[in-house]
């Protein structure tokens, strides 16, 4: 897979700024072609919500991914034992 970015986390940081940006557009866009009713106020509020529930889930995958990465790395290359026996 060939991205525009240099590393696969810019792509990924990339991919949450524009969902950032494009869920809360589209539901302003959403409400302003709903008829005025009081429910127009709740599905924003809730759509804003399911966005920002989306937005923190998936930055909590990301850090729980390269937390565990990490740990691996860890694991399998260990700081070599450089013990100089003759």
């Amino acid at each position: 897979m060939t991205t525009s970015t240099k590393t696969h986390s810019g792509f990924f940081y990339g991919a949450v700024a524009v969902i950032a940006m494009i869920g809360p557009t589209s539901l302003v866009i959403a409400v302003g072609t709903m008829p005025e009713i009081p429910a127009t106020g709740q599905f924003m509020v809730y759509g804003h919500g399911i966005v920002l529930a989306a937005l923190a889930t998936a930055l909590v995958l990301r850090v729980a991914y390269v937390w565990r990465y990490h740990k691996v790395l860890k694991i399998v290359a260990p700081e070599p034992n450089y013990s100089m026996t003759a």
